[in-house]
């Protein structure tokens, strides 16, 4: 993959992530409609926003699209670690990849409640929970995205490391903060409800400062990478995933 298309990668995290926002505030979804609220509320708000909802939901798939982008870039960069040994790259591809399904099911839930918002409010109101509780629960999926990335870092034996080492620790803790999404299914009112702090707020908390991390540390790598490619043509070597100079 040639390096102006790895860079214009490596920025799909954040616009992927600033394009969710944006559904987000567009839907009337900040904050999050109350879990807690009755049948009849949840079929009132979606008849007040039905258009504005369809808006948001064509920009949350697209936002999810952009994603990819970023998956793929991260892939690139960790093969550059592991080289022929790819289990960590696989496996951040693959999560990376599953991670999409929920934020498509995400807004075509929504796009369901309010496309016809005459129905019933309990029809509308089961959307509406089908489409945040997919949301918010999409964290294995990314968890295991993230672990692996930090796993890859960790088994950097490069002489000059795709990425700093202290990325794998940031990577466990964002981790594991995803996890607390899964909570959200225990409760409707209070911290463990998706519009509650502990299962609603922390896995945004940790999540996308690790994806601006992470677009500034591909970017880091991607020149990094530009550097070592002309030497390595120029001197007529390969560089193994160790960082040891081999014969072509």
């Amino acid at each position: 993959m040639d390096i102006g298309t790895q860079k214009v990668l490596a920025w799909s995290g954040p616009i992927s992530t600033a394009v969710t926002l944006s559904a987000l505030i567009i839907g009337n979804f900040l904050p999050f409609p109350s879990p807690a609220a009755s049948a009849e509320e949840v079929a009132a708000f979606y008849r007040g926003h039905s258009h504005a909802i369809c808006i948001a939901s064509i920009l949350f798939m697209v936002s999810a699209a952009i994603f990819l982008g970023f998956v793929a870039e991260l892939s690139v960069q960790i093969k550059r670690i592991e080289g022929d040994r790819r289990t960590f790259t696989y496996l951040q591809l693959a999560a990376g990849a599953a991670s999409i399904t929920p934020l498509i099911l995400t807004p075509l839930a929504w796009c369901v409640a309010a496309f016809r918002p005459e129905h019933s409010p309990d029809i509308i109101q089961a959307f509406n929970d089908l489409g945040f509780i997919t949301m918010v629960t999409a964290t294995p999926e990314v968890g295991v995205q993230v672990l692996a990335v930090g796993l890859a870092v960790l088994s950097d034996k490069r002489a000059q490391p795709v990425f700093p080492r202290w990325v794998a620790h940031a990577s466990f803790v964002c981790a594991i903060g995803l996890q607390c999404g899964l909570l959200c299914v225990l409760a409707r009112t209070g911290p463990l409800a998706w519009d509650g702090f502990v299962a609603g707020g922390i896995e945004s908390i940790v999540f996308v400062p690790w994806t601006l991390l992470m677009c500034v540390m591909l970017l880091k790598a991607i020149k990094q990478q530009e550097v070592e490619e002309p030497e390595e043509a120029g001197r007529g070597v390969d560089v193994d995933r160790r960082g040891v100079l081999t014969a072509p």
